[in-house]
């Protein structure tokens, strides 16, 4: 049944998993560490990106429907916090308190979450498995949408 041999790598990758999304190089806007908790919905963002604008409003609503059960994260991609901080003060009304604002300045999500632009927004289940990268625009708080998303990431 349980051994070493079988034992071991199911730690090794519980562990790896979860040390992977805890050093993505990802920070909040005061440069401390940052780390995703999953679930949780990982959307990569700039304020140059008029897509990335327009979906803003849309993710603090998916935030706002999982209700606790999972995160959604903003994640600034290549950005300094003075040209994000300045974006925010210019467009208050596109954060909201269902959405944590991180910054990527590293461009870490490159190799870590495989993007190949903005917006990407990244799925990850509760074992910290990435079930789903979405290039581009999407309605994510239309009902239909939080519905799959839930179905994908808290099973």
């Amino acid at each position: 049944m349980f051994n070493r041999r079988t034992i071991l790598p199911v730690i090794f990758f519980s562990v790896s998993a979860h040390f992977a999304l805890a050093n993505e190089g990802f920070t909040d806007l005061a440069d401390q560490p940052a780390t995703i908790e999953t679930p949780a919905v990982v959307n990569f963002w700039a304020t140059w990106c008029a897509p990335c604008i327009k979906e803003l409003p849309d993710l603090e609503e998916l935030g706002e429907k999982l209700d606790g059960e999972a995160r959604v994260y903003l994640v600034n991609f290549g950005e300094s916090t003075d040209t994000i901080e300045q974006f925010k003060a210019n467009n208050p009304t596109l954060f909201g308190a269902h959405t944590v604002l991180l910054k990527d300045a590293t461009m870490a999500g490159l190799s870590a979450y495989g993007l190949r632009g903005v917006p990407t927004t990244v799925l990850i289940n509760k074992s910290g498995e990435t079930v789903e990268s979405i290039q581009g625009i999407k309605a994510w708080g239309a009902d239909d949408v939080v519905a799959d998303v839930k179905a994908k990431i808290l099973q």
